[in-house]
């Protein structure tokens, strides 16, 4: 008789069923024998804090001009559902994956978790806040830093102007806004209601973005940030100044994009302890017909970036005094004469430049040069033509006036002139025409290079004299240590002259040439 199907089917389950066992108890037997092995690996017996230290510097983002953060979220992986420390870092999330001890020590280093970047994926935003809660308890009572990106794959144009913005994320980071020190928002419009609630709970928020949601309405009328007691630094991008409520009395620093003229203005007398105050991409607006006054005494850094040429640089930069002025950066359009308002504004302020930078056509070296003779304090000076077959050139007569041991100026030939330009000059760059012989450019720089040091080039050399090897007194003529010219006509350096560089070189000189990346001319 033979044996029945069913027991025959009823036998093999049965025997699959051991075997599965077997299986589990063999894994598990692997996974002891394994963490007996891994018990002799001196990363496991590493002290906690030691360990606690280099998650530390593993979660430190990566940093570099070639990072694209349009695709960040990407590499955060998808169980971390986009909450990261920045570019490229290990997130402690990750570390706890790799074993229960590890696992122990990250959520136990608070360290660890007082940075997030958040991209906000709303399809996923419930599961992000739930990721995002667990995260943030593990920072303890430490301040945090926090990012938020917005979601790059929301489509509103069949809702034109309808905001469906998720509040999930930012429902947790308000519960957590005591601890709030440095924040980067976009701030869509369906967070209002959210953000009010953290109107009096900011006590140690510091520095503040705010960028303007794309494809949804824009906050108006926000007060949540107007009494946070600390803050001090604030950029704002895409809003006007009227759009929220800010501490300006107490800020020290402020960067605004897309600014029109008149709100430049209206922020610098909004903060009268201002120190920075840099403005990108600003656009005429409605500019005002004749604009108040402005003294303002701590400003010490002013930056413009001025693309558009139907409105005139003077409905700014005339309307300011500012004695305390130090660094001014200015970028203007392509036909827009650089030095028409800087002069005027030096001497109007008395103040002390020390950094100089001018992005725009090259300035005619006269005027360059007169400009320059009203700033002798500078250490820093950056002239940079984009477009170089516009614009002025540099001559012979610039590194004349440069050079310290030059008689242009009224001192004794092949002695140390008496009027120098730009006595305290360290760096200098420049990007634009010249028309100078290399051999003269080497004079100048061995020359201000000896002028501010105690070190001597070797004096067997053939194209410097004995006399101009002898170091003169710093406390005249301070040593430009850093020079970078990027032109379109070739600097060939040969012969004696290239022996002379080599050794300013290699005594500390930072010295780089470069060619136009424009330029079509030979040689490079």
């Amino acid at each position: 008789m033979g044996v029945d199907k069913a027991d025959q089917v009823a036998y093999l389950d049965a025997e699959i069923s051991r075997t599965e066992d077997d299986i589990v108890s063999l894994v598990r037997q692997r996974a002891m024998l394994k963490r007996r092995r891994n018990a002799f690996s001196p990363a496991v017996n590493l002290p906690p804090e030691i360990l606690s230290l280099i998650f530390e510097f593993a979660c430190l983002p990566v940093t570099g001009e070639n990072i694209d953060l349009s695709t960040g979220g990407a590499k955060f992986g998808a169980a971390n559902l986009g909450l990261g420390v920045g570019m490229g870092a290990v997130t402690p999330l990750f570390i706890g994956t790799v074993c229960s001890a590890w696992r122990k020590i990250a959520q136990s280093s608070s360290q660890l978790w007082n940075t997030v970047v958040v991209y906000l994926d709303n399809g996923h935003s419930h599961a992000q806040a739930s990721l995002l809660k667990f995260w943030l308890q593990n920072s303890a009572q430490r301040p945090l830093s926090i990012k938020l990106i917005e979601d790059e794959h929301t489509d509103n144009e069949d809702e034109w102007c309808i905001d469906v913005t998720s509040t999930a994320v930012i429902d947790v980071l308000a519960a957590h806004s005591s601890q709030w020190h440095t924040i980067d928002f976009f701030l869509p419009s369906t967070w209002k209601s959210t953000l009010s609630r953290v109107r009096h709970n900011l006590p140690h928020l510091t520095n503040a973005t705010f960028r303007v949601a794309e494809g949804s309405p824009t906050i108006l009328g926000l007060d949540a940030f107007a009494f946070a007691p600390r803050l001090r630094e604030v950029s704002v991008i895409g809003f006007s100044i009227d759009d929220m409520a800010l501490p300006w009395t107490q800020l020290e620093r402020i960067n605004g994009e897309y600014f029109s003229v008149g709100e430049c203005l209206d922020a610098i007398r909004l903060c009268p302890g201002l120190r920075s105050a840099i403005f990108e991409q600003v656009c005429a607006g409605q500019i005002p017909f004749s604009s108040r006054p402005i003294h303002h005494e701590n400003l010490e850094v002013l930056e413009l970036t001025l693309p558009d040429t139907t409105w005139q640089p003077p409905s700014v930069i005339g309307a300011m005094t500012l004695p305390s002025l130090k660094e001014l950066v200015l970028s203007l359009p392509d036909d827009e004469p650089l030095l028409r308002t800087i002069s005027p504004l030096v001497r109007r302020s008395g103040c002390q430049l020390r950094h100089l930078h001018f992005v725009g056509i090259t300035p005619p070296e006269h005027e360059l040069i007169e400009c320059l003779k009203e700033v002798s304090m500078l250490e820093v000076l950056l002239l940079l033509n984009p477009m170089m077959d516009k614009g002025g050139v540099l001559t012979q007569q610039f590194l004349e006036h440069l050079n310290p041991r030059s008689g242009s100026e009224g001192g004794e030939e092949g002695g140390v002139s008496s009027g120098c330009l730009l006595p305290r000059l360290k760096k200098f760059v420049y990007q634009g025409s010249i028309s100078f012989s290399t051999h003269s450019l080497i004079q100048c720089l061995a020359s201000r290079w000896r002028s501010g040091g105690s070190q001597k080039l070797d004096e067997n050399s053939s194209t410097v004299s004995k006399d101009s090897l002898t170091a003169y007194s710093g406390d005249a003529v301070s040593q430009l240590r850093s020079v970078e010219f990027t032109t379109a006509k070739k600097i060939k350096v040969d012969g004696a002259d290239s022996k002379i560089l080599q050794e300013l070189i290699k005594e500390g000189m930072k010295l780089l040439f470069l060619a136009d990346p424009n330029a079509d001319g030979p040689g490079w």
